[in-house]
Order: C-alpha cells, then sequence, then structure tokens
C-alpha cells in the first residue's frame, strides 16, 4: 500500500470522528431544548411600555399625596450573624492580610485608631477588602456590630 492511500485513509477517518463528535454534541446540546412551546402572549402584551403616563386630570392628585406609604422596619441583623453570613470567609483564616476573628494582636493596632475608623475602612474598603465586605445590604449599625463581635 502507497504512503498517499495510507494518509488517505487516516484522513477520511478522521473527518468521519470529526463529524461524529459533532453530530453527538449537537444531539445532546439540543436534545434537552423543547422547540415546541408555544408564546401564547399578543404582540400587543410584548411591546407595551412598563411605566405609565398619566395626563393632568387623569387621577386625583390629592388621594395621592395624602395616602401614605407603609413604612417597613428593618430588622437590624446582629453582629454574629452578619459576620456568619459575610466576614467570616475571610477573617476565619485571614485572607490577603485580614485580622483574624478574635486574635487581639491583629486587632490591636486597628483598634487603637478607634471604633468609628474601624467601621469607615468596613464601609470604604481597603486593599483586598470590597467596600463593606461582602454585605452590600449591611448598615452602618450592622457592620459595626459584626467588628465588635469579631474583636471579642
Amino acid at each position: 500500500m502507497s504512503d498517499n492511500s495510507l494518509y488517505f485513509k487516516r484522513s477520511v477517518l478522521a473527518l468521519a470522528g470529526i463529524a461524529i463528535i459533532i453530530y453527538g454534541a449537537n444531539i445532546f446540546f439540543t436534545s434537552s431544548v423543547t422547540p415546541n412551546t408555544i408564546d401564547t402572549s399578543t404582540l400587543e402584551d410584548r411591546i407595551k411600555p412598563i411605566g405609565q403616563v398619566y395626563i393632568e386630570g387623569d387621577i386625583d392628585v390629592n388621594v395621592v399625596m395624602t395616602a401614605k406609604p407603609k413604612t417597613e422596619t428593618k430588622k437590624l441583623r446582629s453582629g454574629k450573624s452578619v459576620y456568619t453570613a459575610s466576614c467570616a470567609g475571610c477573617h476565619n483564616i485571614g485572607v490577603a492580610g485580614a485580622p483574624k476573628f478574635g486574635n487581639k494582636t491583629d486587632w490591636a493596632s486597628r483598634l487603637k485608631r478607634g471604633m468609628d475608623d474601624l467601621v469607615k475602612v468596613a464601609i470604604l474598603g481597603k486593599g483586598a477588602m470590597p467596600p463593606k465586605g461582602t454585605c452590600g445590604t449591611c448598615s452602618t449599625s450592622e457592620l459595626r456590630a459584626a467588628i465588635e463581635y469579631m474583636v471579642k
């Protein structure tokens, strides 16, 4: 057998193998998609604006102005729960120089600056710590409670 015919046979086998792999991937990735889903929404439903515009006289402004919004009082989380949910990932093991939980020597130099400064640093972030650590929804009081919990 000549080298050319051997080369040709191997090329055909390689192309057949690639075709089988592509066909198998196509079957695998498209079998979970159900193309028979029917969108029952109308065109008007799909293109209607999100908000509404009121023209003067459409609504009684005095009724809207006197309606009082419901005020929800957010329950403050404890320092322990904030620490467990957001701070422990880094402060348990001291990631990127973070002061470790309960380690007095790690916190000593920071405590000399005062608790207000520690809260400010926690809010603004420092070094590898992003602003508010990993707790973007924490209030200042909750951050203070978490710091006080870590320092103890």
